[in-house]
């Protein structure tokens, strides 16, 4: 039993509430929530989306390897939209000199009072100089003869218009040529037109001695080759002789051949 408070005694204090009971959820729950609402959401995308997956994006060009990749077959008759590609660059491509040297193509249109041309080949093939032997060259059709040498001298033309012979005969390159006595021969350059008009005009220029050997010598002249021996000949012919190849230097007796063109006059 409790005492009696005396008087003037104050009453004691009431007592504490009861504490609430705890609603938190426990540690444990958070960690079960953490697992259990993404795996609900994968479970859901899983079970709904695989119906209808909706458009897939197109991949970006050029991401995928065009060696790897199969060609589309295009219907017939159409064309590929693949371009080809342009062929390199070739580094064999000829010099601005050589283009700017190169003869131009031969023109062998006959005029009025000449016949059609007629092509066949000429040449100076010397032979040693102790044989005593010199070259004589008919341009109405190529043809050529050998007569024993005398300096220069010519026994009997017989209608040629080239001579050519050893000038010393010292045992090196020494060979000459030039042009007969009384014929019309002249040096069509390299870079002139070959044409009959052109030919002809060049007939009436002349050709001294030329030392064959002396490469500087033929350069100077313009004796190379794509250059053309021109002449009117004794039977009124017109002969352009074309320098197509020379061979032999200075030790060796030079030999020149090409083809040769004769536009014949007509009576």
């Amino acid at each position: 039993m409790s005492t009696p408070a005396g008087p003037g005694t104050p009453p004691p204090p009431p007592p504490y509430p009861p504490t609430p009971p705890r609603t938190d959820p426990p540690r444990w729950a958070w960690w079960v929530g953490g697992i259990a609402i993404p795996l609900v959401g994968i479970l859901v995308t899983v079970a709904f989306g695989g119906k209808d997956s909706g458009p897939v994006a197109a991949p970006a060009p050029g991401t995928v390897d065009s060696a790897t990749q199969p060609a589309s077959p295009s219907p017939s008759g159409t064309p590929s939209s693949k371009e080809p590609e342009p062929p390199a660059p070739s580094d064999e491509a000829p010099s601005a000199s050589a283009s700017a040297s190169a003869s131009p193509a031969a023109d062998l249109t006959a005029p009025d009072g000449y016949a059609k041309a007629l092509s066949t080949m000429w040449g100076l093939a010397p032979v040693p100089c102790t044989q005593h032997e010199q070259q004589l060259i008919d341009l109405d059709d190529g043809t050529s003869r050998t007569e024993d040498e005398n300096n220069g001298a010519v026994q009997e033309p017989g209608g040629a218009e080239l001579l050519y012979w050893p000038d010393t005969c010292t045992g090196l390159g020494d060979y000459q040529l030039r042009a007969l006595p009384n014929t019309r021969v002249g040096l069509l350059r390299v870079d002139a037109p070959k044409s009959f008009d052109s030919c002809r005009a060049a007939a009436g220029t002349g050709f001294g001695a030329l030392a064959l050997s002396e490469r500087n010598d033929r350069e100077d002249r313009g004796f190379v080759e794509g250059a053309a021996l021109c002449s009117v000949t004794d039977k009124g012919t017109v002969a352009m002789a074309v320098i197509e190849h020379i061979s032999g230097d200075a030790v060796d007796d030079v030999s020149v051949s090409g083809p040769l063109h004769v536009w014949a006059a007509t009576p």
